[in-house]
């Protein structure tokens, strides 16, 4: 009987492994090829000679974001779909570090997930994702040029 429970419990344990290990290498590949898309876009349909950060943005519609420069140096950004390309020059932007700043100045404590340029039509900006104190999830835009406070929301607590 004892035999029995513990090849159950290591039969239980290979499988947990196997479905643990299947699930990690697939996100890991997932990601890869989100990598490798975002490059070859880059390198195909900019001027982007030398990618700098890729990042996703999810609001009304994904992009893939790629900051990087051009070939004379210049610093630039992509918002990229399979069927649309936006792209601006990053002089007279905010950058990333004094967004970074702004939230953990105004929300001391805050454990900042990401910061990803985002685009809504003509709108450029940052959203900020980050968890506060209370261990809640809160978005905070704040506008790409100038970097004034565009919106927040914050999610609800799940119930423990």
């Amino acid at each position: 009987m004892v035999k029995r429970i513990v090849w159950l419990l290591t039969g239980i344990l290979l499988i947990s492994c196997f479905a643990a290990y299947h699930l990690a290498s697939s996100v890991v590949a997932d990601q890869q090829r989100f990598v490798e898309q975002a490059r070859q876009w880059a390198l195909t349909r900019t001027s982007i000679t030398q990618i700098d950060e890729i990042s996703e943005y999810r609001g009304k519609q994904s992009y893939t974001v790629v900051i990087g420069k051009n070939k004379v140096g210049t610093p630039v950004i992509a918002w990229m779909t399979a069927d649309e390309l936006v792209f601006d020059l990053l002089e007279g932007t905010v950058p990333k570090k004094n967004v970074e700043e702004t939230v953990l100045r105004n929300h001391p404590g805050a454990d900042i997930q990401h910061i990803v340029p985002g685009i809504d039509g003509e709108q450029r900006f940052w959203e900020v994702l980050y968890i506060d104190e209370e261990q809640q999830y809160n978005y905070v835009y704040y506008d790409f040029y100038t970097g004034a406070f565009l919106r927040a929301y914050r999610l609800n607590k799940l119930p423990s």
